[in-house]
């Protein structure tokens, strides 16, 4: 993130239903609104995956055991997390971004499946939240000045 640019809040392995193999972390910042494809999503492995799953798609050196592999990834973890938004968005290749002049519509949908859809006109993205995610999205989208004339909820809270 450029120094000009406060993240004002950021919903962590946000399911996108298209591709939901993939972790997508979404930022909203003061600026704008990013998604960042961060590789696989552990979100279904149980311990670790035969798969290995790597941030960006980056595979660290053969490891052997799942302590060492658990070790390796909290360090990438912590080291991308230090890293500026933009920096993650150029190393990420799946990742976009929607400048807040450009959305036309944020949709919180409510139900048996809850949604969280960003809509413009080159572009729309639909995420299917868990129940957490869908409470920080509740809390934080209201919060965000830029949002409050293009955001529609829908159902229960």
């Amino acid at each position: 993130m450029s120094d000009s640019e406060r993240q004002l809040g950021i919903i962590e392995d946000l399911p996108l239903p298209l591709d939901i193999t993939t972790r997508y972390d979404v930022y909203f910042t003061d600026k704008r609104i990013a998604i960042v494809c961060m590789g696989h999503s552990r979100r279904f492995d149980s311990g670790v995956s035969e798969r290995r799953s790597y941030l960006f798609g980056v595979a660290p050196e053969a490891l052997t055991n799942v302590n060492e592999e658990r070790k390796n990834r909290q360090m990438i973890e912590e080291q991308i997390k230090e890293l500026p938004l933009d920096e993650k968005i150029k190393l990420s290749k799946k990742s976009c971004f929607y400048s807040y002049d450009e959305v036309e519509e944020v949709k919180l949908v409510s139900g048996k499946k809850h949604k969280f859809i960003i809509l413009s006109k080159e572009c729309v993205s639909k995420f299917a939240p868990n129940d957490g995610q869908f409470k920080q999205l509740a809390d934080l989208l209201p919060t965000i000045e830029m949002l409050k004339n293009k955001l529609s909820v829908f159902g229960n809270l």
